[in-house]
């Protein structure tokens, strides 16, 4: 019976050090590295995704959704508007010029932090700060530069609520440029 005990408080012993030993590594990580909760920092543009966190979307029919919008998103319709976060490219935003090289016309733009939670979201959660952005003129990029997808991009604000599961916020005659 001793010896049961023994090898018991042995065991919990090596694993309460070894959890030690691995939570003495975890480092909070610098700037350059994805935001996470640890290491966020906004600055004034970032801080323009703010009313977008506050939209509700809840799902009617599974083609139609109802949105609560802020009065501060709604008050910015037809204005300008600076975001800054990662972009995600589709199929018809796209034409391949060549193996290397690609025509960008329109992407989807979420903050950073909602790119790397996409995977996990519901759809009436991602509809609440998924942006369409429409480029005024296309924008070429190599493959490398659609690897690097975080960017500055500006247009003018339009809701359009009709199609939830594409996007109801839209950057129209919109420019954009890679961090």
């Amino acid at each position: 019976m001793k010896k049961n005990w023994l090898i018991a408080l042995v065991v919990i012993v090596l694993l309460t050090a070894l959890y030690f030993i691995e939570i003495s590594k975890v480092s909070k990580g610098d700037g350059n590295r994805m935001p996470t909760l640890d290491n966020l920092y906004t600055d004034e543009i970032s801080n323009n995704w703010e009313p977008f966190y506050k939209v509700r979307a809840k799902i009617i029919n599974g083609q139609s959704a109802n949105f609560s919008i802020p009065q501060k998103i709604k008050d910015n319709e037809g204005k300008e508007l600076k975001l800054s976060g990662a972009l995600v490219f589709f199929g018809n935003g796209c034409r391949m010029i060549n193996d290397t090289t690609t025509e960008v016309k329109s992407f989807f733009i979420l903050p950073t932090l909602g790119l790397a939670q996409a995977c996990v979201l519901q759809p009436d959660e991602a509809m609440r700060w998924t942006v369409l952005a429409h480029l005024a003129k296309p924008w070429v990029l190599n493959r490398n530069d659609m690897i690097k997808t975080e960017a500055i991009v500006s247009g003018i604000l339009k809701i359009d609520t009709s199609k939830p599961y594409e996007a109801a916020f839209h950057l129209e005659n919109a420019s954009a440029k890679l961090k």
